[in-house]
């Protein structure tokens, strides 16, 4: 079954709004007490990601309820947080607010942080939030970058693309990077001391200039492990040869017409405002 990707859901503009308000007082606070902002103080962009599979989750920020209903296998577009530390507590859909939340802890967004946050089983089983950096940083034309998130109940594992070794290990709550060649490849997991796959291969699309950012969630021990994707485009560099009408080629310049070009500068302009343009699509993940 090929996995399915991560989208928004119609929580995000509540959980925006709600920050937006936190963060207009801090700013009209710091506004009266120094003049300006400092770099220090700078916000960041923050998505939320539903790792926990089979839970409809009320997800409370500092005590106020940000997300409600929030769907299992789902995440938000970029949430602008106070930087700081905040109080994060998880509580089953619809349970009141004086119920002992599933999940209590104190997650700290640096300034400026721009990567997401995903709530997750870590490897004893146990709901958790891990914090990741997000790389939005451009990609060379023809590739596609990936990035392996370890967010299951499960032992160290390695990664196989087509069935040759992509990562040889990486353990719970840790992340692995790479390019790869723009295509479509059949993704499985197997255990990194050696072994059959803990899950059965999946077909994955790692389009050109894409962040394909691969969370394996689930529970080995329940046989339902799989993958969750969160997949950022328009991250396409210009190449340096271009190819011309007559068969030959020519260096890339800056101000060239070439589309990848204009999509790559306004990559690096998104990226450099911090803003919550770039769009998360739906994630994929295996069934038992």
């Amino acid at each position: 079954m090929a996995p399915r990707r991560m989208e928004a859901g119609r929580a995000t503009g509540r959980f925006s709004r709600v920050l937006a308000i936190s963060a207009l007082a801090v700013a009209l606070v710091g506004t009266l007490a120094v003049g300006s902002a400092s770099a220090q103080d700078a916000p960041g962009q923050v998505r939320v990601v539903h790792g926990l599979r089979g839970l409809v989750a009320d997800i409370y920020l500092d005590g106020t309820l940000v997300l409600p209903t929030f769907q299992p296998e789902r995440s938000t577009d970029p949430l602008t947080i106070p930087a700081g530390a905040h109080l994060v507590e998880i509580r089953s859909a619809g349970a009141a607010m004086t119920d002992q939340p599933l999940l209590t802890q104190t997650v700290t967004v640096p300034p400026g942080f721009q990567g997401s946050v995903v709530a997750h089983l870590d490897a004893t089983g146990a709901p958790t939030l891990s914090a990741f950096a997000d790389d939005l940083s451009a990609v060379p034309a023809g590739q596609s970058r990936v990035v392996v998130r370890h967010a299951a109940a499960a032992e160290d594992v390695s990664v196989l693309l087509n069935d040759q070794p992509s990562i040889a290990s990486i353990k719970s709550k840790a992340e692995a990077a790479q390019v790869v060649g723009a295509g479509t490849y059949e993704v499985s997991v197997a255990p990194a001391a050696g072994g059959t796959v803990l899950a059965a291969p999946q077909s994955v699309a790692y389009d050109d200039g894409t962040a394909n950012f691969m969370y394996l969630i689930g529970s080995q021990a329940e046989g339902t492990l799989g993958w969750a994707v969160v997949r950022i485009d328009g991250l396409q560099s210009a190449p340096a040869m271009i190819q011309t009408g007559d068969g030959s080629t020519e260096t890339g310049a800056a101000g060239s017409d070439v589309p990848w070009a204009a999509l790559a500068a306004a990559a690096a302009l998104g990226a450099a405002a911090a803003t919550a343009g770039v769009r998360a699509r739906r994630a994929t993940t295996s069934s038992r």
